[in-house]
């Protein structure tokens, strides 16, 4: 709730849906990590993803339970360099209402920016520098949705994403 209060225009979006006020109400249904999913959670399908030996191999990502994008400035390691990171959290929401898409991500060596959709929605470019835990709230019908994220720039690790219903 304090990362929804504090997102640009999250007032007036809690303004327009009460609901999202009474947070303790709020019930996790999906929960996506790379070693870890919950409830009504899918897929999780990740493309693009970068795994060096000994700082993001494979092992490595499952015991931190998170996965790596890099982009620029890793030549050294014969990074190709590339922009084209995806992950896509496929969930089922079980009833038409109000849904909150909370994504945890952390930049890597400087400032990142992705791009965050909801099924064709697009929630524009999402700056962030450190750790980021940034609410998406959508109302959505009944059924089978998707949380897709882009890498536009820099290097991140995609940490989680909890879908609630409110």
């Amino acid at each position: 709730m304090r990362a929804l209060k504090a997102t640009p225009g999250g007032p007036e979006i809690i303004g327009r849906v009460p609901e999202l006020a009474r947070w303790r109400l709020w019930l996790p249904i999906a929960t996506f990590s790379v070693c870890l999913k919950t409830g009504t959670a899918a897929w999780l399908d990740i493309w693009d993803a970068d795994h060096f030996d000994g700082f993001t191999d494979m092992q490595r990502c499952l015991t931190d339970c998170r996965v790596w994008f890099s982009a620029d400035g890793y030549r050294f390691w014969d990074s190709p360099e590339t922009k084209t990171g995806r992950i896509n959290c496929y969930f089922n929401a079980p009833s038409a209402g109000n849904y909150v898409c909370n994504v945890q991500l952390q930049s890597y060596g400087g400032p990142a920016q992705v791009e965050c959709l909801i099924d064709g929605f697009s929630f524009g470019p999402l700056p962030f520098n450190g750790l980021i835990n940034q609410p998406h709230p959508r109302v959505l019908s009944a059924g089978y949705h998707s949380f897709r994220i882009r890498q536009m720039s820099g290097s991140f690790f995609f940490v989680s994403l909890t879908v609630w219903r409110v």
